[in-house]
């Protein structure tokens, strides 16, 4: 009876690598939100570059929602432009400046700017 006892504790415990390193069903979760969050980013991005010079109420629409989206800097909400970028590991701020700086550069200039522009190459 005492070697039975002697043996079980010195016995190895045998171990499946599945038991060892886990089944890796939250890992696959994390991947399939990550995967979520990159498509919502990038959604937001390709808005941005399809529908800036939009005339249709529809295709105004998306681009005010993804630039108001992008512009906010809230993280109250799971899916913000802020929260996003620090699970995908960006910089938000810099982010943010950069995609808000290549819409400025891509912006209409406004009549008074015409006028401006138009009367200084008159002088």
């Amino acid at each position: 009876m005492y070697d039975d006892f002697l043996a079980r504790i010195l016995e190895p415990d045998t171990c499946l690598p599945s038991q060892f390193y886990g089944n890796r069903g939250l890992s696959r979760q994390l991947e399939g939100e990550k995967r979520l969050m990159i498509a919502v980013f990038k959604d937001a991005v390709e808005c941005l570059e399809k529908y800036r010079g939009s005339r249709n109420s529809m295709g105004l629409e998306l681009y005010q929602n993804s630039l108001e989206w992008i512009e906010d800097q809230g993280t109250e909400w799971l899916f913000s432009f802020d929260n996003i970028c620090g699970l995908l590991g960006f910089d938000p701020d810099y982010t943010r400046g950069v995609l808000l700086k290549r819409e400025q550069e891509f912006a209409r200039p406004s009549r008074g700017k015409l006028c401006s522009l138009s009367a200084s190459a008159a002088e």
